[in-house]
Protein backbone atom coordinates (compact mmCIF):
# COMPACT_ATOMS: atom_id res chain seq x y z
CA UNK A 1 0.00 0.00 0.00
CA UNK A 2 2.74 2.23 1.04
CA UNK A 3 6.76 2.43 1.47
CA UNK A 4 8.31 3.63 4.22
CA UNK A 5 12.34 3.90 5.15
CA UNK A 6 14.13 5.81 7.91
CA UNK A 7 15.87 8.99 6.27
CA UNK A 8 19.09 7.08 7.59
CA UNK A 9 19.08 4.58 5.33
CA UNK A 10 17.86 6.34 2.31
CA UNK A 11 20.81 6.28 -0.86
CA UNK A 12 20.85 7.57 -4.25
CA UNK A 13 19.29 4.69 -6.09
CA UNK A 14 16.16 5.33 -3.32
CA UNK A 15 15.49 8.62 -5.33
CA UNK A 16 12.90 7.44 -7.63
CA UNK A 17 10.61 6.38 -5.35
CA UNK A 18 11.23 8.33 -2.11
CA UNK A 19 12.54 11.68 -4.27
CA UNK A 20 15.59 13.31 -4.19
CA UNK A 21 15.07 15.91 -1.57
CA UNK A 22 14.91 13.34 0.77
CA UNK A 23 17.96 11.80 -0.35
CA UNK A 24 19.91 15.03 -0.45
CA UNK A 25 18.76 14.96 3.57
CA UNK A 26 19.77 11.91 4.22
CA UNK A 27 22.98 12.23 2.65
CA UNK A 28 23.21 15.27 4.81
CA UNK A 29 22.84 13.15 7.76
CA UNK A 30 25.31 10.74 7.36
CA UNK A 31 28.11 13.41 6.53
CA UNK A 32 27.50 15.02 10.31
CA UNK A 33 24.42 17.69 10.14
CA UNK A 34 21.87 17.47 12.73
CA UNK A 35 18.94 15.87 10.97
CA UNK A 36 15.79 15.07 12.90
CA UNK A 37 15.35 11.34 13.65
CA UNK A 38 12.58 10.20 10.84
CA UNK A 39 10.87 8.19 8.10
CA UNK A 40 9.88 8.70 4.63
CA UNK A 41 6.13 7.89 3.57
CA UNK A 42 5.06 7.40 0.01
CA UNK A 43 1.45 8.12 -0.77
CA UNK A 44 -1.16 5.20 -1.29
CA UNK A 45 -1.33 5.55 -5.10
CA UNK A 46 -3.54 2.36 -6.17
CA UNK A 47 -5.93 2.77 -3.17
CA UNK A 48 -6.39 6.31 -3.66
CA UNK A 49 -6.91 5.64 -7.66
CA UNK A 50 -9.52 2.57 -6.44
CA UNK A 51 -11.75 5.53 -4.76
CA UNK A 52 -11.27 8.04 -7.28
CA UNK A 53 -11.95 6.39 -10.69
CA UNK A 54 -15.31 5.53 -9.74
CA UNK A 55 -16.56 9.68 -9.70
CA UNK A 56 -16.55 11.80 -13.06
CA UNK A 57 -13.84 13.58 -13.23
CA UNK A 58 -13.91 14.89 -16.63
CA UNK A 59 -13.72 18.84 -15.76
CA UNK A 60 -12.55 20.84 -13.15
CA UNK A 61 -15.59 21.87 -11.39
CA UNK A 62 -17.22 18.28 -11.43
CA UNK A 63 -13.75 16.86 -9.93
CA UNK A 64 -13.48 19.53 -7.28
CA UNK A 65 -17.55 18.76 -6.53
CA UNK A 66 -16.73 15.00 -6.58
CA UNK A 67 -13.82 15.13 -4.50
CA UNK A 68 -15.69 17.24 -1.77
CA UNK A 69 -18.32 14.38 -1.56
CA UNK A 70 -14.86 11.55 -1.58
CA UNK A 71 -13.39 13.11 0.78
CA UNK A 72 -14.68 11.28 3.88
CA UNK A 73 -14.13 7.63 1.58
CA UNK A 74 -10.75 9.05 1.59
CA UNK A 75 -9.87 9.92 5.10
CA UNK A 76 -11.93 6.66 6.26
CA UNK A 77 -8.41 4.58 4.43
CA UNK A 78 -7.52 2.93 7.51
CA UNK A 79 -3.95 3.78 9.23
CA UNK A 80 -1.29 0.92 7.66
CA UNK A 81 -0.02 -1.22 9.66
CA UNK A 82 3.11 -0.43 8.19
CA UNK A 83 3.26 3.13 9.49
CA UNK A 84 1.98 1.67 12.73
CA UNK A 85 4.87 -0.70 13.41
CA UNK A 86 7.39 2.26 11.97
CA UNK A 87 5.87 5.10 14.08
CA UNK A 88 3.77 3.66 16.84
CA UNK A 89 6.72 4.14 19.98
CA UNK A 90 6.65 7.80 19.10
CA UNK A 91 3.80 10.06 20.57
CA UNK A 92 4.52 13.09 18.24
CA UNK A 93 5.57 13.88 15.00
CA UNK A 94 6.54 16.84 12.76
CA UNK A 95 5.00 17.30 9.03
CA UNK A 96 5.06 20.40 6.59
CA UNK A 97 5.76 22.77 9.35
CA UNK A 98 2.93 21.10 11.95
CA UNK A 99 2.60 18.92 15.35
CA UNK A 100 0.99 15.84 15.31
CA UNK A 101 -0.12 13.65 18.26
CA UNK A 102 -0.93 9.74 17.75
CA UNK A 103 -0.15 7.94 14.60
CA UNK A 104 -3.97 7.86 13.47
CA UNK A 105 -3.76 11.75 13.14
CA UNK A 106 -0.72 11.62 11.26
CA UNK A 107 -1.92 9.23 9.00
CA UNK A 108 -4.99 11.63 8.28
CA UNK A 109 -2.83 14.82 8.05
CA UNK A 110 -0.68 12.67 5.52
CA UNK A 111 -3.35 12.00 3.24
CA UNK A 112 -4.61 15.86 3.62
CA UNK A 113 -1.05 16.85 2.36
CA UNK A 114 -1.63 14.46 -0.66
CA UNK A 115 -5.31 15.66 -1.73
CA UNK A 116 -3.96 18.88 -1.75
CA UNK A 117 -1.69 17.76 -4.51
CA UNK A 118 -3.86 16.25 -6.32
CA UNK A 119 -6.36 19.61 -6.26
CA UNK A 120 -3.32 21.19 -7.58
CA UNK A 121 -2.48 19.33 -10.21
CA UNK A 122 -6.04 19.50 -11.53
CA UNK A 123 -6.21 23.31 -11.07
CA UNK A 124 -2.83 23.72 -12.81
CA UNK A 125 -2.58 21.00 -15.36
CA UNK A 126 -6.47 19.55 -15.73
CA UNK A 127 -7.76 15.79 -15.38
CA UNK A 128 -5.41 13.31 -16.16
CA UNK A 129 -5.56 9.07 -16.06
CA UNK A 130 -2.45 9.40 -13.44
CA UNK A 131 -3.10 12.56 -11.38
CA UNK A 132 -2.80 10.33 -8.42
CA UNK A 133 0.76 8.88 -9.55
CA UNK A 134 3.73 10.36 -8.15
CA UNK A 135 2.53 12.25 -5.26
CA UNK A 136 5.21 13.54 -3.21
CA UNK A 137 6.73 11.34 -0.34
CA UNK A 138 6.29 13.11 3.10
CA UNK A 139 9.31 13.63 5.43
CA UNK A 140 8.02 12.56 8.95
CA UNK A 141 10.22 13.54 12.04
CA UNK A 142 9.68 12.06 15.50
CA UNK A 143 10.25 14.85 17.81
CA UNK A 144 9.74 15.34 21.86
CA UNK A 145 9.68 19.15 22.68
CA UNK A 146 9.83 21.36 20.15
CA UNK A 147 10.72 25.23 21.07
CA UNK A 148 10.05 26.62 17.40
CA UNK A 149 10.22 26.15 13.56
CA UNK A 150 10.26 27.51 10.41
CA UNK A 151 12.88 27.68 7.20
CA UNK A 152 15.68 29.25 5.93
CA UNK A 153 18.06 29.71 3.08
CA UNK A 154 20.75 32.17 1.30
CA UNK A 155 19.21 34.95 -0.59
CA UNK A 156 22.06 36.22 -3.05
CA UNK A 157 20.26 39.81 -3.01
CA UNK A 158 21.51 40.46 0.54
CA UNK A 159 24.31 38.30 0.60
CA UNK A 160 23.23 36.68 3.81
CA UNK A 161 20.91 33.80 4.75
CA UNK A 162 17.48 34.57 5.58
CA UNK A 163 15.62 32.51 8.36
CA UNK A 164 12.11 32.85 8.83
CA UNK A 165 10.29 31.58 12.23
CA UNK A 166 6.60 29.87 12.19
CA UNK A 167 6.07 29.26 15.57
CA UNK A 168 8.08 30.14 18.81
CA UNK A 169 11.09 32.40 19.11
CA UNK A 170 14.83 31.83 18.36
CA UNK A 171 17.72 32.70 20.31
CA UNK A 172 20.62 34.76 19.03
CA UNK A 173 23.16 31.42 19.87
CA UNK A 174 20.57 29.13 17.52
CA UNK A 175 20.32 31.76 15.09
CA UNK A 176 23.92 31.86 14.04
CA UNK A 177 23.91 27.91 14.11
CA UNK A 178 20.62 28.00 11.41
CA UNK A 179 23.10 30.19 9.17
CA UNK A 180 26.29 27.93 9.50
CA UNK A 181 24.32 24.65 8.26
CA UNK A 182 22.46 26.17 5.37
CA UNK A 183 25.75 27.56 4.03
CA UNK A 184 27.66 24.24 4.59
CA UNK A 185 24.66 22.42 3.41
CA UNK A 186 24.41 24.52 0.16
CA UNK A 187 28.21 23.12 -0.35
CA UNK A 188 27.44 19.59 0.22
CA UNK A 189 24.04 19.24 -2.05
CA UNK A 190 26.22 21.85 -4.97
CA UNK A 191 22.72 23.26 -5.18
CA UNK A 192 21.22 25.97 -2.81
CA UNK A 193 18.05 24.59 -1.51
CA UNK A 194 15.65 25.65 1.46
CA UNK A 195 15.69 23.81 4.55
CA UNK A 196 12.95 23.15 7.42
CA UNK A 197 14.45 23.16 10.79
CA UNK A 198 13.39 22.75 14.18
CA UNK A 199 14.39 23.31 17.59
CA UNK A 200 13.99 19.63 19.82
CA UNK A 201 16.76 19.79 22.09
CA UNK A 202 19.28 21.43 19.26
CA UNK A 203 18.73 22.82 16.10
CA UNK A 204 18.12 20.08 13.69
CA UNK A 205 17.16 20.15 9.77
CA UNK A 206 13.52 18.52 9.18
CA UNK A 207 13.16 19.40 5.65
CA UNK A 208 14.78 20.19 2.50
CA UNK A 209 12.53 21.88 -0.38
CA UNK A 210 13.83 23.93 -3.81
CA UNK A 211 14.81 26.83 -3.45
CA UNK A 212 13.73 29.56 -6.20
CA UNK A 213 15.94 32.85 -6.37
CA UNK A 214 13.52 35.62 -5.76
CA UNK A 215 13.93 38.10 -9.30
CA UNK A 216 14.57 41.87 -8.19
CA UNK A 217 11.09 43.36 -9.48
CA UNK A 218 12.81 46.58 -10.70
CA UNK A 219 14.38 44.75 -13.55
CA UNK A 220 10.96 43.30 -14.77
CA UNK A 221 8.76 46.07 -16.25
CA UNK A 222 5.37 46.85 -14.52
CA UNK A 223 3.82 46.08 -18.20
CA UNK A 224 4.94 42.83 -18.82
CA UNK A 225 4.32 42.09 -15.15
CA UNK A 226 0.00 43.13 -15.28
CA UNK A 227 0.31 40.75 -18.43
CA UNK A 228 1.66 37.38 -16.51
CA UNK A 229 -0.24 38.18 -13.18
CA UNK A 230 -3.28 40.13 -14.00
CA UNK A 231 -4.94 42.04 -11.08
CA UNK A 232 -7.95 41.42 -9.73
CA UNK A 233 -9.75 44.92 -9.83
CA UNK A 234 -11.64 45.62 -6.58
CA UNK A 235 -14.78 46.97 -5.77
CA UNK A 236 -16.73 48.36 -2.95
CA UNK A 237 -19.46 45.63 -4.16
CA UNK A 238 -19.14 42.41 -1.77
CA UNK A 239 -19.58 39.39 -3.85
CA UNK A 240 -21.31 35.96 -2.25
CA UNK A 241 -19.55 33.21 -4.35
CA UNK A 242 -22.88 30.81 -5.09
CA UNK A 243 -21.27 27.28 -4.23
CA UNK A 244 -24.19 25.15 -4.00
CA UNK A 245 -22.94 23.37 -7.50
CA UNK A 246 -19.61 24.57 -8.17
CA UNK A 247 -16.16 25.70 -6.33
CA UNK A 248 -14.00 28.82 -6.30
CA UNK A 249 -9.76 28.53 -6.59
CA UNK A 250 -9.55 31.76 -4.72
CA UNK A 251 -7.90 31.54 -0.78
CA UNK A 252 -9.81 35.01 0.09
CA UNK A 253 -13.76 35.57 -0.92
CA UNK A 254 -16.34 38.46 0.42
CA UNK A 255 -18.58 35.40 1.37
CA UNK A 256 -20.73 32.58 -0.16
CA UNK A 257 -23.89 31.38 -0.63
CA UNK A 258 -25.68 28.03 -0.11
CA UNK A 259 -29.07 26.94 -1.50
CA UNK A 260 -29.11 23.98 0.56
CA UNK A 261 -32.91 23.20 -1.29
CA UNK A 262 -30.49 22.57 -4.48
CA UNK A 263 -28.79 19.70 -2.88
CA UNK A 264 -30.76 18.16 -0.19
CA UNK A 265 -33.42 15.42 -1.68
CA UNK A 266 -36.37 14.35 0.15
CA UNK A 267 -35.94 10.85 -2.36
CA UNK A 268 -32.73 10.56 -0.91
CA UNK A 269 -32.33 11.66 2.10
CA UNK A 270 -29.59 9.50 3.97
CA UNK A 271 -27.19 10.47 0.79
CA UNK A 272 -27.97 13.84 0.29
CA UNK A 273 -28.18 14.50 3.93
CA UNK A 274 -24.22 13.72 3.77
CA UNK A 275 -23.94 16.17 0.49
CA UNK A 276 -25.14 18.78 1.93
CA UNK A 277 -22.88 18.69 5.55
CA UNK A 278 -19.75 17.95 3.60
CA UNK A 279 -20.68 21.34 0.93
CA UNK A 280 -21.19 23.59 4.38
CA UNK A 281 -18.37 22.27 6.52
CA UNK A 282 -16.19 22.39 3.10
CA UNK A 283 -17.28 25.90 2.73
CA UNK A 284 -16.94 27.57 6.08
CA UNK A 285 -13.87 25.87 6.76
CA UNK A 286 -12.19 26.43 3.58
CA UNK A 287 -13.58 30.60 4.01
CA UNK A 288 -12.95 30.82 7.86
CA UNK A 289 -13.51 34.55 7.87
CA UNK A 290 -16.03 34.72 5.17
CA UNK A 291 -19.49 35.06 6.01
CA UNK A 292 -21.45 31.58 4.77
CA UNK A 293 -25.12 32.44 3.93
CA UNK A 294 -26.73 28.86 4.13
CA UNK A 295 -30.48 29.17 2.60
CA UNK A 296 -33.11 26.71 4.65
CA UNK A 297 -34.09 24.41 1.90
CA UNK A 298 -37.07 26.13 -0.42
CA UNK A 299 -39.05 22.85 -2.15
CA UNK A 300 -41.47 24.64 -4.66
CA UNK A 301 -43.47 22.85 -6.86
CA UNK A 302 -44.76 25.38 -9.12
CA UNK A 303 -46.36 28.95 -8.45
CA UNK A 304 -48.97 29.22 -6.02
CA UNK A 305 -47.91 25.66 -4.38
CA UNK A 306 -47.18 25.40 -0.33
CA UNK A 307 -43.24 25.82 -0.33
CA UNK A 308 -40.53 28.01 1.38
CA UNK A 309 -40.95 28.75 4.93
CA UNK A 310 -44.59 27.09 5.09
CA UNK A 311 -43.32 23.99 4.07
CA UNK A 312 -40.46 23.74 6.58
CA UNK A 313 -42.65 24.39 9.26
CA UNK A 314 -45.26 22.01 8.67
CA UNK A 315 -42.73 18.83 6.88
CA UNK A 316 -40.16 17.94 9.52
CA UNK A 317 -38.44 15.56 7.36
CA UNK A 318 -37.57 18.33 4.88
CA UNK A 319 -37.20 21.17 8.47
CA UNK A 320 -35.07 18.56 10.69
CA UNK A 321 -32.11 16.85 8.28
CA UNK A 322 -31.56 20.80 7.66
CA UNK A 323 -31.70 21.77 11.28
CA UNK A 324 -29.15 18.54 12.12
CA UNK A 325 -26.68 20.10 9.68
CA UNK A 326 -26.62 23.48 10.60
CA UNK A 327 -25.93 22.14 14.90
CA UNK A 328 -23.08 19.99 13.59
CA UNK A 329 -21.36 22.51 11.37
CA UNK A 330 -22.16 25.22 14.12
CA UNK A 331 -22.37 23.69 17.69
CA UNK A 332 -19.67 20.42 17.21
CA UNK A 333 -17.44 21.91 14.36
CA UNK A 334 -17.71 24.90 16.08
CA UNK A 335 -18.08 26.95 12.45
CA UNK A 336 -19.26 30.22 13.82
CA UNK A 337 -19.52 32.28 10.24
CA UNK A 338 -22.61 30.05 8.99
CA UNK A 339 -25.27 32.45 8.92
CA UNK A 340 -29.05 31.22 8.13
CA UNK A 341 -31.68 32.69 5.15
CA UNK A 342 -35.46 32.10 5.47
CA UNK A 343 -36.74 31.32 2.14
CA UNK A 344 -40.11 32.11 0.77
CA UNK A 345 -41.82 33.99 3.85
CA UNK A 346 -45.41 34.70 2.78
CA UNK A 347 -46.63 36.71 5.88
CA UNK A 348 -44.92 37.81 9.07
CA UNK A 349 -46.33 35.22 11.18
CA UNK A 350 -44.03 32.71 9.30
CA UNK A 351 -41.24 34.49 10.00
CA UNK A 352 -42.07 34.76 13.70
CA UNK A 353 -42.81 30.90 13.62
CA UNK A 354 -39.58 30.39 11.78
CA UNK A 355 -37.26 32.04 14.20
CA UNK A 356 -39.39 29.79 16.78
CA UNK A 357 -38.38 27.10 15.70
CA UNK A 358 -34.74 27.82 14.64
CA UNK A 359 -34.46 28.75 18.54
CA UNK A 360 -35.37 25.41 19.89
CA UNK A 361 -32.88 23.91 18.08
CA UNK A 362 -30.57 26.70 19.69
CA UNK A 363 -30.65 29.06 16.58
CA UNK A 364 -31.39 32.74 18.18
CA UNK A 365 -30.31 35.89 17.02
CA UNK A 366 -26.91 37.17 18.55
CA UNK A 367 -23.67 38.35 17.57
CA UNK A 368 -22.57 35.25 16.28
CA UNK A 369 -25.23 34.08 13.95
CA UNK A 370 -27.43 36.25 11.99
CA UNK A 371 -30.62 35.17 10.68
CA UNK A 372 -31.75 36.51 7.03
CA UNK A 373 -35.12 36.52 5.13
CA UNK A 374 -34.87 35.86 1.45
CA UNK A 375 -37.61 38.56 0.02
CA UNK A 376 -39.14 36.77 -2.93
CA UNK A 377 -42.57 38.21 -2.99
CA UNK A 378 -44.42 42.07 -3.58
CA UNK A 379 -45.64 41.54 -0.03
CA UNK A 380 -42.60 41.44 1.16
CA UNK A 381 -41.69 44.48 0.81
CA UNK A 382 -45.13 46.28 0.96
CA UNK A 383 -44.95 44.93 4.38
CA UNK A 384 -41.33 45.03 5.10
CA UNK A 385 -41.22 47.30 7.67
CA UNK A 386 -43.07 44.78 9.85
CA UNK A 387 -40.69 42.14 9.17
CA UNK A 388 -37.83 44.73 10.02
CA UNK A 389 -39.85 44.95 13.73
CA UNK A 390 -39.83 41.26 13.75
CA UNK A 391 -36.16 41.10 13.43
CA UNK A 392 -33.93 40.41 10.63
CA UNK A 393 -30.02 41.09 10.40
CA UNK A 394 -30.25 40.91 6.22
CA UNK A 395 -32.34 41.00 3.14
CA UNK A 396 -31.91 38.85 0.26
CA UNK A 397 -33.61 40.37 -2.54
CA UNK A 398 -34.70 37.25 -5.02
CA UNK A 399 -34.94 39.04 -8.01
CA UNK A 400 -36.06 36.41 -10.50
CA UNK A 401 -39.10 35.53 -7.87
CA UNK A 402 -39.65 39.10 -7.34
CA UNK A 403 -40.04 39.81 -11.38
CA UNK A 404 -42.08 36.93 -11.71
CA UNK A 405 -44.75 37.43 -9.10
CA UNK A 406 -44.68 41.35 -10.11
CA UNK A 407 -45.55 40.81 -14.13
CA UNK A 408 -47.60 37.55 -13.70
CA UNK A 409 -45.52 34.57 -15.35
CA UNK A 410 -44.08 31.75 -14.54
CA UNK A 411 -40.27 31.37 -14.34
CA UNK A 412 -40.50 27.32 -15.29
CA UNK A 413 -42.42 28.71 -18.47
CA UNK A 414 -39.78 29.21 -21.36
CA UNK A 415 -42.40 31.20 -23.86
CA UNK A 416 -42.95 33.57 -21.17
CA UNK A 417 -39.24 34.05 -19.80
CA UNK A 418 -39.09 38.01 -22.17
CA UNK A 419 -41.18 38.93 -19.15
CA UNK A 420 -37.62 38.28 -17.52
CA UNK A 421 -35.91 41.39 -18.86
CA UNK A 422 -39.17 43.83 -18.01
CA UNK A 423 -37.58 45.50 -15.22
CA UNK A 424 -38.47 49.07 -14.95
CA UNK A 425 -41.58 47.77 -12.75
CA UNK A 426 -39.63 46.13 -10.63
CA UNK A 427 -36.87 48.68 -10.19
CA UNK A 428 -39.92 51.60 -9.20
CA UNK A 429 -41.27 48.64 -6.75
CA UNK A 430 -37.95 48.16 -4.69
CA UNK A 431 -37.76 51.67 -4.56
CA UNK A 432 -39.38 52.77 -0.96
CA UNK A 433 -38.24 49.65 0.43
CA UNK A 434 -34.42 50.08 -0.16
CA UNK A 435 -35.11 53.37 1.46
CA UNK A 436 -36.56 51.62 4.56
CA UNK A 437 -33.83 49.04 4.33
CA UNK A 438 -30.87 51.91 4.56
CA UNK A 439 -33.07 53.70 7.24
CA UNK A 440 -33.04 50.95 9.30
CA UNK A 441 -29.28 49.24 8.61
CA UNK A 442 -30.06 46.67 7.59
CA UNK A 443 -27.75 45.32 5.00
CA UNK A 444 -29.17 43.50 1.96
CA UNK A 445 -28.17 41.41 -0.93
CA UNK A 446 -29.26 40.16 -4.54
CA UNK A 447 -29.10 36.78 -6.33
CA UNK A 448 -30.42 35.84 -9.02
CA UNK A 449 -29.39 35.82 -12.88
CA UNK A 450 -31.30 38.94 -13.39
CA UNK A 451 -29.13 41.23 -10.85
CA UNK A 452 -26.13 40.56 -13.50
CA UNK A 453 -28.30 42.65 -16.39
CA UNK A 454 -26.52 45.82 -17.11
CA UNK A 455 -29.42 48.23 -15.80
CA UNK A 456 -30.68 46.22 -12.67
CA UNK A 457 -26.83 46.02 -11.67
CA UNK A 458 -26.12 49.64 -12.33
CA UNK A 459 -29.56 49.91 -10.35
CA UNK A 460 -28.58 48.20 -7.34
CA UNK A 461 -24.65 49.95 -7.19
CA UNK A 462 -26.54 53.42 -7.19
CA UNK A 463 -28.83 52.68 -4.49
CA UNK A 464 -26.04 51.18 -2.24
CA UNK A 465 -26.81 47.09 -1.99
CA UNK A 466 -24.31 45.31 0.20
CA UNK A 467 -23.45 42.15 -1.98
CA UNK A 468 -24.34 40.77 -5.17
CA UNK A 469 -24.87 36.53 -5.45
CA UNK A 470 -23.36 35.44 -8.47
CA UNK A 471 -22.80 31.44 -9.69
CA UNK A 472 -19.87 29.54 -10.70
CA UNK A 473 -19.64 30.67 -14.82
CA UNK A 474 -19.40 34.47 -13.17
CA UNK A 475 -16.70 34.02 -11.12
CA UNK A 476 -13.95 35.24 -12.82
CA UNK A 477 -15.90 38.02 -14.40
CA UNK A 478 -17.81 39.56 -11.49
CA UNK A 479 -15.07 41.85 -9.76
CA UNK A 480 -14.63 43.64 -13.39
CA UNK A 481 -17.84 44.30 -14.19
CA UNK A 482 -18.61 45.66 -10.61
CA UNK A 483 -15.48 47.86 -10.99
CA UNK A 484 -16.71 49.36 -14.43
CA UNK A 485 -20.40 49.80 -12.91
CA UNK A 486 -18.62 51.70 -9.77
CA UNK A 487 -16.68 53.71 -12.08
CA UNK A 488 -19.32 55.06 -14.76
CA UNK A 489 -21.54 55.57 -12.03
CA UNK A 490 -18.71 58.14 -10.11
CA UNK A 491 -17.79 59.39 -13.51
CA UNK A 492 -21.99 59.89 -14.08
CA UNK A 493 -22.07 61.82 -10.54
CA UNK A 494 -19.18 63.90 -11.11
CA UNK A 495 -21.03 65.42 -14.81
CA UNK A 496 -17.92 63.63 -16.68
CA UNK A 497 -20.97 62.06 -19.05
CA UNK A 498 -24.62 61.19 -18.05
Amino acid sequence: MIEILPIRLLIDEDSRIFGGLSVGLAKLQRVGFAVGSGIVVTAPNFKLKSILEHYDFGKKEIFEQSLTLVKKEIYSIPTPSILETEAGKHKEFFLSGEKIKSVKNLWSALLAVWLDQIKGRLWNNGFAPGITENLEPQIVIFIKKVESCGSAFFDPLQDDVEIRIKTGKLHPSNSKKISDIVLLANKKLFIPHEYEWIIDGEVKLAGIKPYTPFLNPVSVPIVSSCKASPCKARSVIKVFYDLTEGVVAEKEIDGAYIDSGKIFDLNKPNESFDEVVLKLVESAETFPDSPILFKLADKSEGMGKVRGALRLLHQKSLFEPLAAVLDFARHKKNLTNIQIVVPFVRGVNELLQMKRELAVKKFSRKKSLQIWMEVALPENIVNLDDYLVAGVDGVVLNLNELVAYLNGFDTEEGELAFYKQEVDGLLKFLEDGIKLLHKSKVPFIACGSLTLYPKVLEYLVEKGVMGVVVERFEFHSVHDLLHQVEKRMVLRRSGVYG
